[in-house]
C-alpha cells in the first residue's frame, strides 16, 4: 500500500513539473513526457498490476486536465505501464539503460499513436516531417530527462520501497 501511495505522490508531483516548469524549458517546440517515466519506473520496478495501475492514475490526470475524451490517455498510460512490468524479472538496482530504452520505445509508441489519431484522421500523411519535427526531438527529450528522473525514482525505491534483507 505504501508503494501506491509514493508512486502516486511521485506522479502528482511530476504531472505539476511537466504542466508548469518543464512548460518553460521546451526544447524544439516539445516537453518530455514525465508520466512515461513514472509509468515505465513502476512498471520495471515493481510489476506489470503497479505499472498498469500507475499508468492509468497518471493517464485518468491527463484526461480531466487536458483531454477531450475521457479514457484515452488512461488507456495508453495503463498499456504501457502494463508492457513495462513484463521486464520486472531484469531489475537491477541502478541500473538506467533497460528504462532508458522502455522509455524511448514507449515515447516512441506514444508518439506514433498521437499521429495515427491527430494527423490521419485530418488528412495529413507526411510522416517523415512528423518524425523528424515532433517525434524524434520528443523521444529525445523525454529519454535525457528520464534517465536522470529515472536515477531519482530508483533512489526512491530502493531506499524506501525495496524490502530489507537481512543476511544470515
Amino acid at each position: 500500500m505504501l508503494d501506491f501511495v509514493i508512486y502516486a505522490v511521485e506522479l502528482l508531483i511530476c504531472f505539476l513539473l511537466q504542466s508548469t516548469v518543464m512548460t518553460k524549458l521546451e526544447i524544439a517546440n516539445t516537453v518530455p513526457d514525465l508520466i512515461v517515466i513514472v509509468a515505465v519506473a513502476a512498471g520495471y520496478q515493481r510489476g506489470k498490476v503497479h505499472g498498469m495501475f500507475i499508468g492509468l492514475l497518471g493517464g485518468l490526470i491527463l484526461d480531466f486536465t487536458f483531454g477531450s475524451l475521457i479514457g484515452v490517455y488512461a488507456l495508453v498510460y495503463m498499456f504501457i505501464g502494463y508492457c513495462s512490468g513484463f521486464l520486472t524479472k531484469y531489475y537491477i538496482k541502478y541500473d538506467t539503460l533497460l528504462p532508458a530504452a522502455l522509455t524511448a520505445v514507449s515515447e516512441f509508441a506514444f508518439t506514433l499513436y498521437g499521429y495515427v489519431v491527430n494527423m490521419l484522421v485530418n488528412g495529413r500523411f507526411d510522416i517523415l516531417y512528423y518524425m523528424r519535427r515532433v517525434m524524434f526531438p520528443k523521444v529525445f527529450y523525454t529519454l535525457v530527462v528520464g534517465v536522470i528522473l529515472y536515477k531519482l525514482l530508483d533512489l526512491v525505491y530502493v531506499s524506501v520501497l525495496m524490502p530489507v534483507k537481512e543476511e544470515v
